[in-house]
């Protein structure tokens, strides 16, 4: 088989080991990059660390269910595509999902047909929202799926901390960021103290345009982006 998807990455969550390992088969047959996880804790680790294109997980999971799970990741990006599944008994727990703009659920036991035909439309979902290529401006473009930033097709080089910075300024593109927000995003992978925060954005500023970035000195800052 092919691989439908093989320029997306997806996070797979599921408690039950035996539906996760036969789903996780059929998903690494369709996608390069497969996240597999056993609960929703691991999940919004292994979102934090990967940044998937899509979201599969169980509604019922320990430590973290499929609905916190999706609200804490709808907190930094809006549009990833994400779908729930759930025993035929879950569907009134479903109903207080959808303010975090599913893309689908699917009802478990999940058919073939069903899983690839919802992943056919996470992946439409994913090139209409500009969530694989992102055209920030007439010059600069950035890739999620390869993580690079190109100004004129010519590659700039981010560090980690660049890349989840400008990803979640491109995902809250145009609405103003806290310091404490950006502070609170990147916590875990550097010390974060006022001087190494301005000095991140600063660095980040030269490599995408001072103009782009917008600093609102008492409060944050913008990515200012025409739509």
């Amino acid at each position: 088989m092919n691989k439908h998807f093989c320029n997306l990455s997806i996070l797979y969550a599921e408690d039950d080991d035996k539906i996760r390992e036969n789903t996780n088969k059929i998903l690494k047959l369709l996608y390069d990059d497969v996240y597999t996880c056993k609960d929703g804790k691991e999940a919004l680790e292994a979102f934090h660390k990967y940044r998937p294109n899509i979201i599969l997980t169980d509604y019922k999971m320990p430590l973290l269910d499929g609905y916190e799970l999706t609200k804490q990741i709808r907190e930094i990006c809006e549009k990833t595509p994400i779908v729930i599944m759930s025993n035929y008994t879950d569907k009134e727990k479903l109903l207080k999902c959808i303010p975090l703009n599913l893309t689908s659920y699917l009802e478990k036991p999940v058919r073939y047909e069903d899983l690839l035909e919802t992943l056919t439309l996470c992946k439409e979902a994913s090139e209409k929202n500009n969530l694989i290529k992102f055209t920030i401006n007439n010059i600069l473009d950035y890739n999620f799926r390869t993580k690079k930033l190109f100004v004129e097709d010519t590659e700039v080089n981010l560090s980690k901390i660049e890349t989840t910075i400008l990803e979640y300024f491109i995902n809250k593109k145009n609405q103003l960021i806290s310091k404490d927000e950006i502070a609170a995003l990147v916590k875990n992978e550097e010390y974060i103290n006022d001087n190494t925060l301005k000095n991140i954005i600063y660095r980040l500023r030269k490599k995408v345009g001072k103009d782009l970035i917008t600093n609102y000195r008492s409060f944050g800052y913008m990515l200012e982006v025409k739509t």
